[in-house]
């Protein structure tokens, strides 16, 4: 099945949130596009209709371009997209040095919107593509040597992408909760189109006899820090957009983000 890109954009997206976040019978957010208040009742996705993909395209953008915050009411909520914390990753470790990226944060999520969408209800596999014009991930950055770790250094690290894109497939399964039927995916594919990176440091603070190795600690953040960092946060981005889909269809039963329509 070849890709088929739909071509909406935000300026249409005057509907309820068909797929997200809607079905469980509270009141959505006063948002650009859309007008609280007319009783509607949201009617999901559904699985036979000829124009399913834009209907999950228009569902997800709305949520990438609304919700980032998390917040959806006041009594529900999903873990943010923006900014999107991640946990702390070891960069290199060797025999002779230790560098660790800590307190990451990434945002410009806001930012991104969904290129293509292809789906499979009958199988429960989708595909998405995103394009994200920048995001930024920003922490703690520390390096030590193995042997002698009292010499060391710190810095405020910044890994920056721009005009890129990230491509998913995901495999889904129903599971019952309640007497309800509910879906659940996994990611079982990831691929990105890097247009251009980079890591950037505010600032160093050194400790110990520094100065005889700095040489040693300049190289190791480097060119060869840019594939390592790359690596470990596409990784990072897979598992966490996993868990926010995830969070997001434990909301409402399958049957309301997919009727079936007669």
């Amino acid at each position: 099945m070849e890709p088929k890109r739909s071509g909406w954009r935000m300026d249409e997206l005057s509907v309820v949130l068909w797929l997200t976040i809607v079905g469980i019978g509270f009141h959505l957010p006063s948002v650009a596009g859309f007008s609280p208040g007319h009783g509607y009742e949201a009617t999901g996705c559904p699985r036979n209709s000829p124009i399913l993909n834009q209907c999950i395209e228009k569902s997800i953008q709305y949520y990438l371009s609304y919700m980032y915050s998390g917040s959806i009411t006041d009594r529900t909520s999903v873990p943010s997209l923006d900014p999107l914390a991640l946990p702390d990753t070891t960069l290199i470790q060797n025999e002779h040095v230790l560098s660790t990226f800590t307190n990451r944060e990434t945002t410009g999520f806001r930012n991104m919107y969904i290129t293509d969408v292809r789906s499979d209800i009958t199988r429960l596999e989708f595909y998405f593509q995103f394009h994200i014009s920048a995001i930024d991930t920003k922490g703690s950055y520390h390096a030590r040597l193995t042997k002698r770790p009292e010499i060391a250094e710190w810095s405020q690290m910044t890994y920056s992408i721009r005009n890129s894109s990230f491509e998913l497939q995901l495999k889904g399964v129903n599971y019952e909760q309640d007497n309800r039927v509910y879906l659940k995916v996994n990611v079982t594919d990831w691929g990105q189109h890097i247009g251009d990176h980079t890591v950037g440091f505010r600032w160093f603070t050194m400790s110990g006899n520094y100065s005889q190795f700095s040489d040693q600690f300049e190289q190791i953040r480097g060119r060869d820090i840019l594939p390592v960092v790359e690596r470990d946060l596409m990784q990072s981005l897979r598992d966490r957009f996993q868990h926010l889909f995830n969070e997001i269809l434990r909301l409402a039963p399958f049957e309301r983000f997919f009727p079936t329509l007669y």
